[in-house]
């Protein structure tokens, strides 16, 4: 399944190349305008001092909540892509009213977890290992732990997120949930979704966000799950099967059907589909 994941994920981008430019620009802009607001209030005299970490607050929610509708508002371009489907900007536009609820609940939960991350993980390290060279405390390594390997799972457990939304139209819990339980179930398959992620995020960088970005890798994991989909159908319709049995999926028969859909595509029909 992942090596047909993977080149999916490459043609789909390809074929869809300037409609995601298009929006990762949108976003990047959203983006960086926020990341302006913060620097520039973390620093700017017009507000005072004891109340510059409440304003930088308000920025950084503000802007992941925005970031996050926007994000949301692309899943049906993204759900339809995967379906071997075509993207439009105009969905996206017609998609961003209903997307405000779920985004701004998303922002929000993604902002907190990135807020435990930058004031826990700090903290009972400190705890364990103080900066002044004092003997340090066993707890502050335990919690330590505890938060590190929580905060690890639920982004792992993340990605499932916006392609639980795009592909069934679950609310905020029920996605929520879904996540984690398709963390637990499919933990390889996860982690290598992290992995992939690691790598758009490199790409984004070197090109300034401009390819893959926040909607690649959503449609990257919307892929996923949609693939993904076809093992849970086959548990279906085959009941009773023990925990070993389940693990043998067929994966070469369950994708037969997306495999001749979407063609060998060598390297030349990419470059010059006309030839083929």
């Amino acid at each position: 399944m992942f090596g047909f994941w993977f080149k999916k994920n490459f043609c789909d981008l390809w074929d869809n190349f300037f409609h995601f430019f298009i929006v990762n620009v949108i976003d990047l802009v959203i983006a960086f305008l926020f990341a302006f607001l913060f620097l520039f209030f973390s620093r700017s005299p017009l507000v005072a001092q004891n109340y510059r970490l409440l304003v930088v607050f308000f920025i950084a929610l503000a802007g992941s909540c925005i970031l996050s509708v926007l994000v949301f508002a692309e899943g049906k371009n993204a759900a339809d892509v995967a379906n071997f489907g075509s993207a439009k900007l105009v969905k996206f536009a017609d998609n961003i009213v209903p997307s405000i609820k779920i985004g701004l609940q998303f922002g929000l939960f993604a902002f907190l977890v990135a807020a435990v991350s930058f004031i826990s993980i700090p903290f009972y390290f400190n705890m364990w290992i103080p900066s002044d060279g004092s003997e340090g405390t066993v707890i502050g390594l335990v919690l330590l732990i505890v938060i590190f390997w929580a905060v690890l799972v639920t982004v792992l457990a993340l990605q499932w997120f916006i392609p639980i939304r795009n592909l069934m139209g679950n609310n905020f819990s029920k996605c929520l949930k879904k996540s984690y339980i398709l963390f637990f179930d499919n933990t390889a398959l996860t982690i290598k979704m992290g992995l992939v992620g690691l790598l758009n995020i490199v790409i984004s960088i070197f090109s300034i966000g401009m390819i893959c970005s926040f909607n690649g890798m959503m449609l990257c994991n919307t892929n996923a799950l949609r693939l993904l989909l076809y093992k849970y159908d086959w548990y279906e319709v085959n009941p009773g099967m023990s925990r070993e049995e389940r693990k043998e999926v067929p994966w070469d028969e369950l994708l037969r059907t997306d495999k001749k859909t979407l063609g060998p595509r060598n390297f030349k029909s990419f470059f010059f589909p006309w030839k083929e």
